[in-house]
């Protein structure tokens, strides 16, 4: 694993531990120079576009599923997207060719990613929820946005790398919004 790599894992664990969200923190308030001496303006960012809620079923009966057979898939969920936008993401947005490095580590890693929503899916059948479910959809696009990266990084066609990005964001968002509905 890189050093880059595991700075971001490291940064990842944390936030997952500080129950961080996918919406980025508003910017601290800032002070500007005063034009009196005893004059100061804060000002904050402006909010971002929040996501439309989805009307989700509930389950059969009405029945809630325990939170953890959630939060296994989307640790792996929030890792895939913070990773590709360490590896190759950011490289795209400021105008810079990706790395052979970050294509390398991509097709090397991203297949981990995929390891817990692989091990929820039948944990949350078994717990009652549905193979037509939302919750079940949502974690096999999550899957299929993996296995587009994963196509991606192989064929290092950096045209694809912010759809994919956005790809892998509204499916771990999905998840958290469809899981979020059905648990205890």
């Amino acid at each position: 694993m890189t050093h880059r790599a595991s700075k971001i894992i490291a940064v990842l664990s944390a936030c997952v531990l500080a129950g961080c969200t996918s919406e980025p923190p508003a910017a601290q308030p800032t002070t500007t120079p005063p034009p009196a001496p005893t004059t100061t303006t804060t000002t904050t960012a402006p909010p971002t576009t929040s996501r439309v809620p989805r009307q989700i079923e509930p389950l059969p009966g009405g029945k809630k599923i325990a939170p953890t057979l959630c939060r296994q898939a989307q640790f792996s969920m929030h890792s895939a997207v913070v990773g590709w936008h360490g590896v190759a993401t950011a490289y795209v947005q400021d105008n810079q060719p990706v790395p052979d490095r970050s294509w390398e580590e991509t097709v090397r890693v991203a297949p981990d990613f995929k390891e817990g929503p692989m091990r929820q899916r039948p944990l949350l059948i078994q717990a009652g929820v549905p193979e037509n479910h939302v919750v079940i959809k949502d974690l096999d696009a999550f899957l299929a946005a993996v296995e587009e990266e994963l196509e991606v990084a192989r064929t290092k066609n950096e045209a694809k790398v912010l759809e994919v990005d956005r790809k892998l964001r509204d499916a771990r968002d999905n998840f958290a919004e469809s899981c979020g509905a059905i648990q205890s």
